[in-house]
């Protein structure tokens, strides 16, 4: 078996983005201070009542209509507040918010006050005085850095796009809890999600790229790479270096090669792939691997880092 070491020496857009569990806030950010903001909530039970979708498209139903006449009314309400790029799933919705100037309440109050109108609309439509449209809470990714607004209402845009992947593809975005394999390590409990068939095949390159490598050294092991996956060999990393994100998106732009990707947090609920791994998984080319127990901590640290480069190498026989 031919397993090469690779240790030489977002594709993302605006400072980090805070990823939360619904119904939990940032502890260190004000709510009340001007902000941009991804929203996102979820129906109650996830029942799928405002929208369809079909040919990557996302069709409102008669609830989505009022869900999207209540946003956006709610800048009436609440002056400070303005609301742009909204897009209605079936059972939940993705819009974003800006806070314009600052507020004497924290976001939380226009969003409440924004489910309890489209509650209390859906009532009068439903003729039902008990029924309750949102589950508790919401989600919030806080827009920090530089141009992430644009990539973060791309994203919305799509996710019709992405439902109707899914759809057509469900074995390939489905999580395994409790995962055991030969390669895994047994002292950790196992997550995977996507392509499980991976861990059975016979090649894999471990990619290990400091941050400072030159780009020399990044366009080396590039090429080995190259020749590597050429032979069937399935590509591991945690893929967090800029060398090694160059390497990941190489190989995604080629019509072959598979890559392993190891996540430094665990899978939240209805976790999904993003961006170019989200393709990538569609394809069947990609497997997402974790073995970090639920957390509100995500800080990435270095021991983290060593963690999982030595958890690729071990998968890849290369310890």
């Amino acid at each position: 078996m031919h397993n090469p070491v690779i240790t030489p020496g977002k594709f993302g857009s605006t400072r980090s983005r805070v990823v939360k569990p619904q119904g939990y806030r940032c502890s260190q950010h004000d709510y009340c201070e001007p902000c941009f903001y991804m929203i996102t909530i979820t129906t109650k039970d996830r029942t799928p009542i405002l929208a369809t979708c079909d040919n990557g498209c996302s069709h409102y139903t008669d609830a989505g209509q009022i869900v999207l006449a209540q946003w956006r009314s709610l800048s009436a309400m609440y002056p400070l507040v303005e609301t742009s790029t909204l897009i209605l799933m079936p059972d939940h919705l993705h819009g974003i918010i800006r806070v314009r100037e600052r507020m004497e309440q924290p976001l939380g109050i226009p969003i409440r006050a924004f489910k309890s109108l489209v509650t209390s609309a859906l009532r009068k439509y439903y003729a039902n005085p008990e029924f309750q449209a949102w589950n508790p809470g919401y989600h919030d990714l806080i827009v920090l850095r530089r141009g992430a607004l644009d990539a973060y209402s791309a994203y919305i845009r799509d996710n019709p796009r992405r439902f109707c992947i899914k759809r057509k593809n469900p074995d390939l975005f489905v999580r395994v809890n409790n995962l055991t394999h030969a390669r895994l390590p047994s002292a950790q409990v196992w997550s995977g999600y996507g392509n499980l068939f991976f861990l059975d095949r016979p090649l894999f390159i471990s990619i290990r790229l400091s941050r400072s490598a030159t780009a020399e050294e990044i366009g080396t092991v590039a090429s080995q790479v190259r020749r590597e996956v050429a032979q069937g060999a399935v590509v591991i990393s945690p893929f967090i270096s800029p060398g090694e994100k160059a390497i990941a998106e190489m190989v995604m732009q080629q019509e072959y090669g598979d890559l392993i990707l190891m996540k430094p947090d665990a899978f939240r609920p209805y976790y999904k792939p993003h961006g170019h791994y989200f393709d990538l998984c569609a394809q069947g080319r990609l497997l997402i691997l974790s073995a970090f127990p639920e957390s509100k901590e995500t800080t990435l640290t270095r021991e983290k880092c060593l963690l999982m480069n030595e958890w690729c190498a071990v998968i890849a026989r290369l310890a």
